[in-house]
């Protein structure tokens, strides 16, 4: 990753992430939670300078578009039940894609799925990226 808006796509994945396994996190401001993350990332220093608008905005998109996104989700899959399953980072990565997908039309779906399978390939192996592309594949064509 090399591009500003990858590490700020990242950096959203890590917030929705830790909003998933930490529920102090909801009566935490964003900016919070933005200044504890960037305190344990190790690409602090390629985003310096940045206003991280990108990482703000889908990160209040995922939560306030929750319900339509695991919606998109679930119809997405061949197994239904699977969504229940999901690891949190897995789910974290999902739900920031399917906003993007869905409410960011002006940014090209292909390249919102390339980032998104190359944060994939940081946490998971061949079998979770595998998924994610068929999944986003799919909803980009909805």
């Amino acid at each position: 990753m090399s591009d500003i808006k990858s590490y700020q796509r990242l950096l959203a994945v890590q917030a929705v992430y830790e909003a998933s396994i930490n529920k102090k996190v909801v009566d935490t401001s964003f900016d919070e939670l933005l200044i504890h993350l960037l305190d344990n990332v190790d690409f602090k220093n390629k985003i310096n300078g940045s206003k991280l608008l990108l990482t703000k905005e889908i990160y209040l998109g995922v939560f306030s578009h929750l319900k339509r996104i695991d919606a998109t989700l679930e119809e997405s899959l061949n197994n239904k039940s699977k969504i229940k399953s999901f690891d949190k980072l897995l789910l974290s990565l999902f739900r920031c894609a399917i906003y993007e997908i869905l409410m960011k039309k002006e940014i090209s779906k292909k390249i919102v799925i390339s980032d998104y399978l190359l944060i994939s390939n940081h946490f998971f192996g061949r079998k979770e990226a595998s998924l994610l592309n068929g999944v986003l594949d799919n909803i980009r064509k909805i």
